[in-house]
């Protein structure tokens, strides 16, 4: 079985190596058939249409929930990637990935909370809830370094809402084993 993995994983990559290598033909050819840039900004809807190989499999069922869960990771990466991709591609906001990086983390702990949660692991629950939370914790990070005036603004105060509702919980746990000693 790991070894049909790394093939189809290989072969993926000669592809992708193969498309990137010959891009500058490709969209000479894409643009010689009368297609626009502006319909070519539209190009992460694939990573987003890729994400539905993984993600339908994985959420509606099949005989191995193991394997279904497996699937559920990379989809919800594909989606993610594919929609950071998608809103600068059609903004041209390009720098943005200075803090949209962590959209790749994000997605990535919300595969893992879904795999746990198809496979009934709860360790896979918590760790994908923890890289989930580092993922935003890390765009509210950079979008405050990087972003503009109002993502400054917006990430401010997620991160005092995130640091209040620690604070706020880490209190009432302790609050509650003292009333009950």
């Amino acid at each position: 079985m790991s070894r049909t993995i790394e093939l189809i994983a290989g072969l993926l990559l000669v592809v992708v190596g193969l498309v990137v290598l010959a891009s500058e033909p490709l969209l000479d050819f894409i643009r010689g058939l009368g297609i626009g840039d502006d319909v070519l900004r539209w190009w992460p809807l694939f990573f987003i249409g890729l994400s539905l190989f993984f993600l339908v499999p994985g959420f509606l069922g099949g005989p191995s929930r193991r394997l279904r869960a497996g699937m559920v990771i990379p989809g919800t990466i594909l989606v993610g990637v594919g929609g950071a991709l998608l809103y600068t591609s059609l903004t041209d906001r390009w720098p943005a990935w200075a803090y949209l990086w962590s959209v790749f983390p994000f997605s990535f702990g919300l595969g893992m909370y879904a795999a746990g949660w198809i496979a009934d692991a709860p360790a896979f629950k918590w760790i994908g809830s923890g890289i989930a939370a580092g993922g935003v914790v890390a765009y509210l990070v950079f979008a405050t370094a990087f972003g503009g005036e109002a993502f400054r603004l917006i990430a401010a105060i997620g991160i005092l809402a995130l640091g209040l509702t620690l604070t706020v919980g880490g209190l009432a746990d302790r609050l509650s084993r003292k009333s009950s000693a």
